[in-house]
């Protein structure tokens, strides 16, 4: 699939594609269930598909709490109890110095979204990459863009409706904003989008001067009908 927001703010590289299937694709990354680290981070998985691979991730291979929670493979309740602090594990510090006092940690948990994955696989790829048999499958559009292309997808964003708040940005987990935030979006009859990858724990795979844009799928079509006739194609103010 082609997209031509993607040509008009010429994105370094092309947007990743979200899909919620029960089909696990051929020759793709994963984690395996062997000796796998309970905090390895989804992100670097995203990035190889940012980067022309084809990533599936399902609940039990994904045993970060955090990730569990953010991809909707795992109850919120999890993550409370594995996020709370604990002074003799170092693996706690995290819920420690992000959120003052403590159980703000654990209070944001609570009134975290509660979205149940539908299918078993959750697949990332190139948005190029998908096939007109898998475009039923595609739940999000998740663009990766430096501060000028991610201004002129805000304004996008907002270039048909009669609102200005139509782009989100809340705290949480990198794979949080790339999934759950979005999947909830998704059951308005207005999305916003949602800018995401703020996660300071994600920071560390990604480009400095990056951040994500992420839509539900319905909605990117909406804004790649909007390309021409816009900003992007006219007018003197996108460069």
């Amino acid at each position: 699939m082609h997209s031509k927001i993607a040509d008009a703010i010429r994105l370094h590289r092309g947007p990743v594609a979200i899909l919620l299937t029960d089909h696990k694709p051929d020759n793709a990354l994963e984690f395996t269930e062997e000796g796998g680290q309970k905090n390895r981070c989804i992100i670097p998985l995203f990035v190889a598909a940012m980067n022309g691979r084809t990533a599936v991730l399902e609940k039990e291979t994904v045993l970060c709490p955090g990730g569990q929670v953010g991809l909707c493979f795992g109850p919120i309740s999890w993550a409370i109890s594995t996020t709370s602090y604990q002074p003799e594990r170092r693996d706690s510090l995290r819920a420690n110095t992000e959120r003052k006092p403590l159980n703000l940690c654990g209070s944001s948990l609570r009134t975290s979204l509660r979205l149940p994955c539908p299918t078993r696989y959750l697949v990332m790829k190139p948005l190029s990459r998908v096939t007109e048999s898998e475009i039923t499958e595609t739940a999000i559009v998740v663009f990766v863009a430096n501060a000028d292309q991610l201004s002129a997808l805000a304004t996008l964003a907002n270039f048909d409706r009669p609102t200005n708040d139509n782009v989100s940005t809340l705290f949480g987990s990198g794979c949080g904003s790339l999934v759950m935030q979005v999947l909830d979006q998704a059951r308005s009859e207005s999305p916003k989008a949602v800018i995401g990858l703020t996660d300071i724990t994600a920071r560390k795979y990604l480009d400095k001067n990056v951040l994500s844009f992420s839509v539900p799928f319905k909605r990117f079509v909406e804004m790649e009908a909007n390309v021409e006739g816009s900003f992007l194609t006219k007018g003197k103010d996108w460069p």
